[in-house]
């Protein structure tokens, strides 16, 4: 997600769309023009970053919007996916247990067990009686 090549302007998307809620890829390029470092960046990669992220549902399409040649644009925002990742990104995890109640804590622990057994139970392939 926030790894390899495309963490600098998955991360710039991100937060982005966090701050304002439907963009198409163009307003997106716009916006992401503005920002320095960025403004050399091409607006085919930021339409196949936008296109990939909805594709590994870190953003979600909210309708379309007419564009000025006529064409429908899909509006994308933040899918809780996306918004989950950008928090955990912010978050110091180090930081989270020193200072964290245990009440917290504990809960903590029992989402993440939950989450541990729901990744490694096996799955049922078809009606097998």
């Amino acid at each position: 997600m926030f790894k390899g090549r495309e963490a600098r302007l998955n991360r710039v998307i991100f937060r982005i769309l966090a701050s304002r809620k439907l963009l198409t890829s163009y307003d997106m390029y716009l916006e992401i023009r503005r920002i320095k470092g960025f403004r050399h960046t091409k607006y085919p990669s930021v339409d196949r970053r936008m296109k990939a992220l909805r594709n590994e549902h870190w953003t979600e399409e909210k309708g379309t919007r007419k564009t000025k040649p006529g064409f429908d644009s899909p509006l994308y925002e933040l899918s809780v996916r996306g918004q989950t990742a950008l928090k955990l990104t912010e978050l110091d995890m180090n930081d989270l247990v020193r200072t964290a109640e245990e009440k917290l804590l504990l809960e903590l622990m029992a989402l993440l067990s939950s989450f541990r057994e729901s990744r490694h139970m096996p799955r049922k392939l078809g009606n097998q009686s």
